[in-house]
């Protein structure tokens, strides 16, 4: 999977803006089948900085 097919947009909202605030913070929309080592690789060399730790989520939308 190459880098780009892997993080797939900022994702911008109330509650990541908040949690952007500390500075350390940033959420991306990822590509549902990467693991945790291909986001890392693909932070790192995309954005040039050290990742300490990834928190993944798995968000289903709302049923009507």
């Amino acid at each position: 999977m190459r880098l780009t097919e892997v993080i797939r947009r900022p994702l911008i909202t109330e509650k990541t803006t908040v949690l952007r605030e500390d500075g350390r913070t940033m959420v991306f929309e990822v590509a549902a089948d990467a693991n945790k080592v291909e986001i890392r690789q693909a932070i790192e060399s995309l954005l040039g900085s050290k990742v300490a730790t990834i928190r993944t989520a798995v968000a289903h939308g709302k049923v009507k």
